[in-house]
């Protein structure tokens, strides 16, 4: 099937100020009713993006979440999904870098799991105010959890992110990837990214028309520089210098190519 497809990352690209502007909103309704797919890429999981996508009545055709660790269709239906291995995330929380995080979020399809919770941990605020479903348990848990498709961590700094996901990517990058996204760190299955996660939509639903990618951030990186991807005027300078092209906003570029 040939038709136009645009994924968007969420957070800071389409999501900005804990808004998601009626521009945008316009502007993906007008690319939808002309016969195109739009949809999400992001670091959250899925469960994470569904408040939000209702508060504002954001319909998309597509979800690829958790830097492409699991895909869910338009009616939120897995169609793709990987596994972290259970040694490897009991292995990561009791690495000394790793141990500084705020927080241990083990990502599944329908719960986040949370260990070593600390009061600063951004989980607790977002649980709050959109009432997404979050267990709190025990580190000793883990074995015991469900199919976990990414561990969230999250720093101080970007520095400490960075930090701990160069020592994890040398000791453990035969498994698994971690990449920094400002001060978080998302730790997904060795090979898997953004980029990977849009490809593998594409093949899945047997896409085939030109694809648009827009992001601002690290993690978003990959799939930017593999489909010659855009960013937004509000992303930081070292992601803007590696986009085809700056747009004021998401909808700025579905009206221009729409």
């Amino acid at each position: 099937m040939s038709f136009k497809v645009a994924a968007s990352d969420f957070d800071g690209t389409l999501f900005i100020n804990q808004a998601i502007t009626a521009e945008n909103l316009s502007a993906i309704s007008a690319w939808r009713a002309a016969g195109n797919k739009f949809g999400i890429v992001t670091g959250r999981a899925y469960i994470m993006l569904t408040p939000h996508l209702k508060e504002y009545g954001l319909k998309i055709d597509f979800a690829i979440c958790e830097n492409g660790a699991i895909i869910h269709d338009s009616d939120g239906k897995i169609i793709f999904e990987t596994e972290l291995p259970k040694k490897i995330l009991k292995e990561i929380i009791n690495e000394p870098l790793a141990a500084k995080s705020m927080h241990f979020a083990f990502e599944a399809a329908e719960k986040v799991y949370c260990a070593n919770v600390k009061p600063t941990s951004w989980v607790l605020r977002e649980r709050e105010r959109w009432k997404f479903p979050v267990d709190i348990i025990d580190a000793a848990q883990i074995d015991d959890l469900p199919r976990i498709n990414q561990l969230a961590l999250d720093f101080e700094s970007p520095e400490a992110a960075q930090n701990a996901a160069d020592m994890l990517n040398k000791k453990y990058g035969d498994a698994i990837f971690a990449q920094k996204n400002t001060h978080s760190l998302d730790i997904v299955i060795s090979g898997m990214n953004k980029a990977v996660g849009v490809e593998n939509l594409l093949k899945i639903c047997d896409w085939r028309g030109k694809t648009y990618v827009i992001g601002d951030e690290s993690n978003d990186l990959p799939m930017i520089r593999h489909f010659g991807g855009f960013t937004v005027a509000t992303a930081k300078d070292f992601v803007k210098n590696e986009a085809t092209r700056i747009f004021s906003s998401v909808g700025a570029m579905l009206n221009h190519f729409i």
